[in-house]
C-alpha cells in the first residue's frame, strides 16, 4: 500500500516535470546565455575598476566622469587592436595550411607511398599541434607515442 501511493506520487511528479516547457533563456542556447553573462561581468567589472580609483584616488565627480571616459575610449582602443590581431591571426593560420598542403603534395610526388605513410606519421596533419606546434616539446612527446613501434634490429653476424 505505502508503496503504490510512493510509486503514484513519483509518477505524478515525474508527469509535471516532463510537461514543463524549457524557459525561452534555456530555449535560446547556453552560449548566448554565456556570452551575456560574460557581457554583464565586464560591465561590473569596468564598474568596480572606476569605484576603486575614485576611493584611491578621491576623485571629485567632475574626475571620475573624465576618469569614465577616458578608460572607456582605451576599452574600445583595445576591443580594436584584439579584432585586428585576430583577423591577423586567422590570416596566418590560413596561409600556414595552405603552405602544409602545398609541401604535402610535392613530398607526394618524391615519396613512394610506404615513405608518404611514415611521413605523415612524422609530420601530424594538424598545423597548431601540441603546445609549441609540431616540432615543440608536445607535438615531439605525442609523434613518439603515435609512432608505430620499430621492428628490433637484426643479430649482428659473429666476425672471425
Amino acid at each position: 500500500m505505502k508503496r503504490s501511493l510512493i510509486l503514484l506520487a513519483l509518477a505524478g511528479v515525474a508527469s509535471v516535470a516532463l510537461a514543463q516547457t524549457p524557459t525561452p533563456q534555456l530555449a535560446r542556447g547556453w552560449q548566448q546565455h554565456g556570452i551575456a553573462a560574460r557581457t554583464h561581468r565586464m560591465r561590473r567589472m569596468e564598474q568596480w575598476r572606476l569605484h576603486q580609483l575614485t576611493v584611491l584616488l578621491d576623485l571629485t565627480a567632475a574626475q571620475r566622469q573624465q576618469v569614465q571616459a577616458i578608460l572607456a575610449e582605451q576599452h574600445a582602443a583595445m576591443r580594436t587592436s584584439m579584432q585586428q590581431m585576430m583577423r591577423a591571426m586567422r590570416a596566418m593560420r590560413q596561409a600556414h595550411i595552405a603552405a602544409k598542403r602545398q609541401m604535402m603534395a610535392k613530398m607526394a610526388h618524391v615519396l613512394s607511398a610506404e615513405q608518404m605513410a611514415k611521413f605523415k606519421v612524422l609530420v601530424p596533419p594538424h598545423p597548431w599541434f601540441g603546445m609549441h606546434g609540431p616540432m615543440g616539446p608536445r607535438g615531439m612527446r605525442m609523434r613518439m607515442r603515435m609512432a608505430p613501434p620499430q621492428p628490433p634490429a637484426p643479430p649482428a653476424a659473429p666476425q672471425s
